[in-house]
């Protein structure tokens, strides 16, 4: 048209107008089909390039959070004792720490993917839409799975190690006492003949006796805590409470004036 619009204008002079009107009109026509065509191409080839990363990302993604999300349906028994308990929490802490660093991935599928159904006829009418779509609530639901997963495992941890370490602590403490009167009355003197000397030994017993019949409710609150840490805890570390429970009553047993 380039090529004969010039030649018909110098033919037909008097037709001109109207010659050179069709052929600049056909001519900014084919400009802008070929610029039309041109975009299309660069959007189909961006529409392959985006399918093919989400489709190479989406299962190996999906994969790595099933992993993740298994791991934490059935996490290791939580212990008893305080400092294995803060390895426990790190080692949850860590799963969050996975987490984010398959943030970027997630996001950008997530993106491609709601960008790809977007561009479909709908998950509803197109069956490639709807497999999309699948995936993506599929990986939506198992983050979110991980998320509340990881906050629950961290809450019940958390709530184990504040009990634990108020177990050992009483615990201790009530043993180093009782372990105390117990050395003092091993060390009271036979009962001696002077009646001066018997009174103090009297009084020395009783006031023994005083001291321990005081640690019962401490007694009572070292057990009480015993057995919700007991019940707390997994099995393994079941028997670890139990000893000191059996330690506790042993010597709850063994005081002289019981």
């Amino acid at each position: 048209m380039n090529k004969t619009g010039p030649q018909l204008l110098e033919l037909s002079p008097g037709e001109g107008f109207s010659i050179q009107e069709k052929y600049v009109a056909a001519d900014t026509l084919y400009s802008k089909i070929k610029e039309d065509v041109k975009k299309r191409a660069l959007a189909l080839d961006e529409a392959i390039s985006q399918c093919t990363q989400f489709h190479d990302k989406i299962d190996p993604t999906l994969e790595s959070l099933q992993r993740i999300v298994e791991r934490l349906r059935q996490p290791p028994s939580i212990s008893a004792e305080v400092e294995k308990i803060k390895e426990q929490i790190s080692e949850n802490k860590n799963v969050s720490m996975d987490l984010e660093k398959l943030q970027p991935v997630y996001e950008t599928l997530k993106q491609r993917g709601e960008e790809m159904i977007a561009r479909s006829e709908g998950a509803d009418k197109d069956v490639s839409a709807k497999a999309v779509q699948d995936k993506l609530d599929q990986m939506v639901l198992i983050w979110q799975d991980i998320q509340t997963l990881t906050e629950e495992r961290e809450a019940k941890l958390l709530d184990v190690m504040e009990l634990a370490e108020k177990f050992w602590c009483d615990h201790m403490a009530l043993v180093a006492t009782i372990k105390d009167t117990q050395d003092f009355i091993r060390e009271l003197e036979g009962p001696g003949v002077d009646p001066s000397v018997v009174k103090q030994q009297q009084e020395a017993a009783e006031a023994a006796k005083e001291e321990i019949d005081g640690l019962q409710e401490e007694l009572e609150t070292v057990v009480s805590l015993g057995s919700e840490l007991r019940a707390a805890c997994g099995e393994p570390d079941k028997p670890i409470v139990n000893k000191n429970f059996s330690e506790g009553f042993v010597l709850n047993y063994c005081w002289p004036f019981g």
